[in-house]
């Protein structure tokens, strides 16, 4: 696919979504962030998860775009592009990012996905316009740009452009109330 926006508005607005997580985390306390079934929105009706699950979910998916923007300047495709690109992959991905983090205590987590957040911004922030929109360096089905295969690991539908959250969230004054 072939990226829906450029770089510069790419970025601001997965900064839009940084700074909503950031604000959450700075109004919940710990036991919120780790209380179970908490959050109920999103694409699987049978996910219950803490606050915490929700940032090892966001993690996954950084993380994987970050590898696939690193594998893309090699010339090649991260294998987790035709995973996602099945629903039995989703759900894996899905499902095994929360997992996968789930041992980690609050604080490890609450870094992992700092650092995470802050190194796909930096990777992104380092591609020239060019590199944005330069063809796929390996066969694709339709014409594919590096914009447009970051939008297809970030921005699956139904998440807005570059967020996130507000399909697990829609309403953070709503959530926290919730919490509280």
């Amino acid at each position: 696919m072939k990226s829906t926006t450029d770089r510069a508005t790419a970025l601001r607005l997965l900064q839009v979504e940084h700074d909503a997580v950031y604000e959450l985390i700075e109004e919940l306390a710990d036991e919120e962030m780790t209380r179970p079934n908490t959050i109920r929105y999103g694409l699987y009706s049978d996910q219950r998860l803490s606050f915490k699950d929700l940032l090892a979910h966001l993690t996954t998916y950084e993380a994987y775009t970050v590898e696939s923007i690193e594998e893309w300047l090699k010339g090649r495709k991260n294998p987790i592009i035709d995973t996602l690109a099945s629903d039995e992959g989703s759900v894996q991905i899905h499902y095994g990012g929360i997992e996968s983090r789930r041992e980690l205590s609050l604080a490890e987590m609450l870094r992992e996905w700092d650092n995470t957040q802050s190194k796909l911004m930096q990777t992104i922030g380092d591609l020239s316009d060019e590199a944005w929109s330069s063809p796929a360096p390996y066969q694709t089905s339709e014409p594919t740009d590096l914009g447009g295969m970051i939008e297809e690991i970030l921005v699956q539908p139904p998440r807005p452009l570059y967020r996130h959250l507000p399909v697990h969230i829609p309403d953070a004054t709503a959530y926290i109330r919730s919490l509280r």
